[in-house]
């Protein structure tokens, strides 16, 4: 048996079909005798350039060590799937268990956004209370204006 890394793309309409797939594949190698060896649903991001009119599809990664029996039944289905527009097969010298690139890519990029998202509503905040203290000041200065005058007002004779 040989090892294989495989990546396919899930249309974005069909995402939630993604881990399905994932599972389906697995079921199958598992009962062949072979052995799943990492199995990711990396989620949807970004295509570098739009594939049949998209420009974001869900990404499916596994490391499976099967037969040619199962890997050509795979490719079978890839064909005749119209919800996976690319899938990629690669032959691997050894099989690849920790977490991929892609993964932690993804990962670390919500993690940034949840981060940026904090420090946007933060910032915001602090934009509110500092236009709300401007606000305060200029109605003091107005006030003590109109009072000063007020004043100046009773001071003065009227003739």
């Amino acid at each position: 048996m040989r090892h294989y890394e495989i990546v396919f793309l899930v249309h974005p309409d069909q995402s939630d079909q993604t881990q399905s797939m994932l599972t389906k594949f697995s079921s199958l190698v598992s009962d062949s005798g072979g052995a799943v060896h990492r199995s990711e649903n990396v989620g949807n991001r970004r295509l570098a350039y739009p594939i049949q009119d998209q420009f974001k599809a869900s990404f499916a990664l596994m490391n499976i060590e099967c037969n040619d029996k199962v890997l050509e039944e795979i490719k079978n289905s890839f064909k005749f799937n119209d919800s996976i527009i690319r899938n990629l097969i690669l032959v691997s010298k050894k099989a690849k268990t920790e977490l991929s690139s892609l993964s932690a890519q993804t990962q670390e990029e919500e993690e940034i956004g949840l981060r940026s998202d904090l420090d946007v509503s933060q910032s915001k905040q602090e934009g509110l209370v500092e236009s709300n203290k401007s606000k305060i000041k200029e109605e003091k200065s107005v006030v003590a204006v109109k009072n000063s005058e007020q004043e100046l007002e009773k001071e003065t004779p009227k003739e």
